[in-house]
């Protein structure tokens, strides 16, 4: 995305309920194609209909002296939010602006519930993704490369990331039966966006039952989780791939882009089976319902035209080394 384009799906500050001058005019964002936590803040910014700039990086780089003259923890994503007054302030950790963005523009779409326990319950959701799901992904990263692979490592580093999913699974509220079927079950299809609002991380607990604070990190976690694990423990290319010499099987055309997967449609995708995400998938449904829940919102679409392909070439990067 260019630094200078302009995401703009509804006016800045329209949804903002502050005082004058401290109303928010201007928001832009340093960010990484490749980054979960970036996608993390763009899903958020793409669901409460909020404007931003994209910015470069000074240099290309974190560690640049301009940089970090500006962000001294040099870590991104990082928001530069601009006030009426003029004052400009930078803010840095995901999470941190995603609180921002609720408190800043609470008559947009809300990523929050009103309900006190409900908002700690998504808050919950979000922080497992930072601590514990993001953390135990991270160690399989260096794995992907065939030079520097260790079977042990990755055995052990597969084991603890779907313990984590199962954690995951446990924290989130059932869902109808009938849409948590597993990606091999017929009744996947019918899975997704609005069709099944209460499959989000909250179900009804979330105002309309749509995405909220909770859903935000974990599109991109589990995009990439689904072209890893079938390299590392199915030996395979991940079907994922679509084209890019990630896979063999082409992508199906009845997702119309958006990812969403019937259940005759899985094969090659690195979902079916024993192994893999598939395996996951399938021992929890009700993380199978979120994941079709997720890749049918718009806001995650939005941003997965422009994460999908970084994090396809990066696979395919590393399975060069």
């Amino acid at each position: 995305m260019a630094a200078s384009q302009l995401v703009q799906p509804r006016p800045l500050g329209a949804a903002a309920s502050a005082s004058a001058g401290s109303r928010v005019s201007v928001l832009e964002l340093y960010d990484d194609p490749h980054s979960e936590y970036s996608a993390k803040v763009k899903v958020a910014l793409h669901a409460k209909g909020l404007a931003w700039t994209p910015l470069a990086l000074p240099c290309g780089t974190t560690r640049s002296p301009e940089f970090r003259a500006v962000n001294p923890l040099g870590k991104i994503p990082a928001l530069w939010v601009t006030f009426e007054d003029g004052r400009k302030e930078m803010l840095v950790e995901s999470e941190v602006i995603l609180e921002f963005l609720e408190d800043a523009f609470p008559a947009a779409p809300p990523l929050l519930p009103r309900d006190a326990l409900a908002r700690s319950k998504a808050r919950l959701v979000s922080r497992f993704h930072d601590l514990y799901a993001e953390p135990a992904l991270r160690q399989l990263y260096p794995q992907v490369a065939p030079s520097v692979r260790e079977p042990r490592v990755v055995q052990e580093a597969v084991a603890g990331f779907k313990e984590r999913m199962s954690e995951l699974a446990a924290l989130l509220p059932p869902v109808a039966a009938a849409a948590a079927a597993a990606p091999d079950a017929s009744a996947a299809a019918g899975v997704g966006g609005s069709s099944s609002g209460n499959a989000f991380a909250l179900g009804a607990l979330q105002p309309g039952g749509g995405l909220g604070l909770g859903d935000c990190a974990y599109p991109a976690l589990l995009l990439y989780a689904e072209l890893i694990l079938p390299v590392l423990e199915l030996g395979t290319e991940p079907g994922a791939g679509r084209g890019r010499g990630l896979g063999s099987e082409p992508r199906p055309t009845a997702d119309n882009g958006s990812g969403l997967v019937r259940g005759d449609e899985v094969r090659g995708r690195g979902l079916e089976g024993g192994r893999g995400m598939g395996a996951v998938y399938a021992a929890h449904p009700r993380l199978w319902a979120w994941r079709q829940a997720l890749w049918g919102h718009p806001a995650v679409q939005e941003v997965f035209s422009e994460l999908r392909p970084a994090a396809e070439e990066w696979v395919a990067m590393k399975l060069k080394q």
